[in-house]
């Protein structure tokens, strides 16, 4: 009986010091699922990898994010960049991270993280070996790809529009993919985009890429989008607080130079 006794002593303290050994940001098994609409197609920020999963800037700072919050956890949804508002606005999604930056159009209907998690700059993309574009006023009469209702798609409709409209812009999904084929083929003649993404996509395509810095843009703050309701708000201020303990620790500089190279958590120096 002794015997039976130590056994069951041993056996109980194993069980509990495994229970104390687990980590202490171990997220509890029912917990309220935080849906997260990204676009998916727009490496290095958001993409779908090998194994199918959301990676990327973008991802890795919500799932840090993540590791902060008790109570809620975030799946993400990959969804084309012409129907992510959408989804956000009829309750599909909670919130969209997908490299977004303000504009007025936005800001009338949508919540807005109060800090940004990244910091681009915009640069003219053409076909490598074009000496006719170095700076806006260079796409005078020459045809810009651009995606519905992106950021850079936006500047450019209000340049066009103070200028007299020099510049022909051939609307597409905002599929980046698609966008820089058509200027290494030479369909069109530029595209605005990132200096990131567009180094990416020439590297990993064998495109013949080159691109400027966008000389009439400012540096463009991106932010997390929520809805502009009760849950949104609830949402917004969750996110924030846990954004900026991961500006604070040194989080967010280690996920942007994982990516990245830089630390783009604050403005960069534009080259």
């Amino acid at each position: 009986m002794k015997k039976i006794g130590a056994v069951l002593l041993l056996a109980s303290l194993f069980s509990a010091s495994s229970l104390w050994a687990a980590p202490k940001n171990k997220k509890a098994s029912k917990e309220k699922v935080v849906i997260v609409g990204t676009e998916g197609a727009y490496p290095p920020y958001n993409f779908v990898n090998k194994k199918g999963e959301a990676d990327g800037y973008d991802i890795d700072v919500i799932k840090a994010i993540d590791e902060r919050i008790s109570g809620i956890t975030f799946k993400f949804e990959p969804t084309a960049w012409d129907g992510i508002f959408v989804a956000l606005e009829s309750g599909k999604f909670d919130i969209i991270a997908s490299q977004i930056c303000k504009n007025a159009e936005r800001e009338k209907k949508y919540l807005f993280s109060q800090s940004p998690y990244f910091y681009g700059y915009s640069v003219i993309v053409f076909k490598k070996g074009r000496t006719d574009i170095r700076n806006t006023k260079d796409l005078y009469g020459k045809t810009v790809i651009a995606g519905v209702g992106s950021y850079n798609t936006t500047w450019l409709e209000e340049y066009n529009k103070k200028n007299g409209n020099p510049i022909n812009i051939a609307y597409g999904d905002g599929n980046v993919a698609v966008g820089f084929k058509d200027i290494a083929d030479g369909k069109v003649d530029a595209n605005l985009n990132d200096p990131i993404t567009a180094s990416t996509f020439a590297k990993e395509n064998n495109l013949p890429l080159d691109w400027v810095v966008l000389d009439e843009q400012e540096t463009a703050p991106v932010y997390f989008l929520f809805a502009n309701n009760k849950n949104g708000k609830q949402y917004r201020d969750l996110i924030e607080k846990a954004l900026q303990e991961i500006k604070a620790d040194g989080t967010l500089a280690k996920i942007s130079l994982k990516w990245f190279g830089e630390d783009y958590s604050v403005p960069p120096k534009k080259n």
